[in-house]
């Protein structure tokens, strides 16, 4: 294969990742996050009580995060198209499930069940960029990918409120996004990808010349089992275990922010649904500006830094946190957007907590690595569900609150205890 073809090859299957991987996500999230946006009217219409609520979206989360971790020792060994797209079908047939259930007690098994299936999707998309991306320009194609967790996010609501208020009935807003997955599985069936190699072509690395990319394929030792590299190069890997502490600080302030507005909203202020999940909407759209700079910003300003970089964002959530806040009981518009401040201020360590993990392990190791910080940082999203409604029985929502700004502070110190750290380590 001589240059130009070979260029012209990388670039197209280049983009065919990232847009397949983009849309998988995404609808991926429009099926996850319908629970949420259909809880108000579906817990009315079952008779399920908060605790149950706050008690599936703990178990959801450990059984999403123990998925993540599993799936994510044999995202590293099998081809990301044989997970994707059978995980894409499996999801649809529970959403209808879903929809068709009169029980409380079914409800919570299939919302749990799509929790494991859930928990397969990422490990296999950041292997397939960690492979087609090199570790220089990752920052700016990981950040544009990551988008797809708002634009889904953004979008589930609305989708959901939307087709509630067309049907007058919550059971649509699980068919909808079924169908949807249902089309997206075949899409992904057809286009995604293994790793370069398996098509004539050459490591990212080599092929951009990339020699951040380069040092870190040389300090990956080759032929290792699955289990030595995991442990030589991740589980006893201090950068990687601070940063996951970082991460689930982060996905704690994220659950509650999403699962919990429009409960909080709804019964306590006594706004209407559609307004409620819109303040989700802003959240995810400033997730989408939070995302797409960070990147960048790591990249081009801070040398492929990821942790400076969080330091910053860190600074911005705590700035959205305040002005929502303040503002809470004066103007929707101000509310909205102190919602689109966290939203910017959490997905930006969000993704860069996820991609500094990447680039401290393996270079084979990307399944494994994130697996783990699924795994763990999972509790996080889990401490936002049951806990948080025990929380807010024995102590009102201003306990919440008053949570939710200690766990920013930590948030802070573990990021400079990282910067510390990894300021030590011998570069690479």
């Amino acid at each position: 294969m001589n240059n130009s073809k070979l260029d012209a090859t990388y670039k197209r299957l280049r983009w065919q990742i990232i847009i397949t991987t983009f849309l998988t996500y995404t609808v991926m999230y429009i099926s996850r996050k319908a629970f949420a946006a259909a809880a108000p009217l579906l817990m009315k219409d079952l008779g399920m009580t908060m605790v149950q609520f706050g008690l599936a979206s703990s178990i959801y989360y450990i059984l999403y995060g123990l998925s993540k971790f599993s799936s994510g020792l044999l995202a590293d060994r099998i081809n990301p198209r044989l997970f994707l797209a059978p995980v894409l079908v499996v999801i649809a047939i529970i959403n209808v499930g879903i929809g068709m259930t009169n029980s409380v007690t079914m409800l919570l098994v299939l919302y749990c069940s799509t929790a494991i299936v859930q928990g397969c999707g990422f490990p296999p998309i950041a292997k397939a960029i960690s492979q087609w991306y090199s570790k220089s320009e990752r920052g700016g194609w990981y950040s544009l990918w990551n988008t797809s967790h708002n634009v889904g996010g953004a979008l589930a609501p609305l989708i959901a409120s939307a087709v509630i208020a067309y049907t007058g009935n919550w059971r649509y807003a699980f068919y909808v996004p079924a169908a949807i997955t249902a089309v997206q599985a075949v899409i992904a069936a057809i286009l995604m990808r293994g790793k370069p190699e398996n098509y004539g072509l050459p490591n990212v690395g080599e092929w951009r010349n990339d020699t951040k990319q380069l040092e870190i394929n040389k300090r990956s030792e080759t032929g290792l089992s699955m289990w030595v590299m995991f442990q030589r190069y991740i589980l006893t890997n201090p950068i990687i275990w601070l940063a996951i502490g970082g991460d689930l600080c982060i996905y704690v302030i994220r659950t509650v922010s999403s699962d919990w507005v429009s409960v909080y909203f709804v019964d306590v202020l006594h706004w209407d649904l559609v307004r409620s999940n819109s303040l989700v909407a802003w959240f995810e759209a400033g997730g989408i500006l939070g995302g797409l700079t960070s990147g960048i910003i790591s990249d081009k300003f801070f040398g492929a830094d990821r942790w400076k970089t969080i330091l910053i964002y860190c600074f911005v959530l705590i700035g959205g946190m305040v002005c929502v806040a303040i503002t809470i009981h004066m103007s929707y518009l101000l509310v909205a957007l102190g919602f689109f401040i966290i939203g910017a201020g959490i997905y930006a360590p969000q993704m860069l907590f996820a991609l500094g993990i990447i680039e401290a392990s393996h270079a084979d190791g990307a399944g494994a690595a994130t697996g783990l910080k699924g795994g763990v940082t999972y509790i996080g999203a889990a401490l936002a569900g049951a806990p948080i409604a025990m929380i807010e029985t024995a102590y009102s929502w201003n306990g919440v609150f008053i949570l939710l700004a200690a766990i920013a502070v930590t948030l802070v110190i573990l990021t400079c205890v990282i910067i510390r750290v990894d300021s030590k380590r011998l570069p690479m």
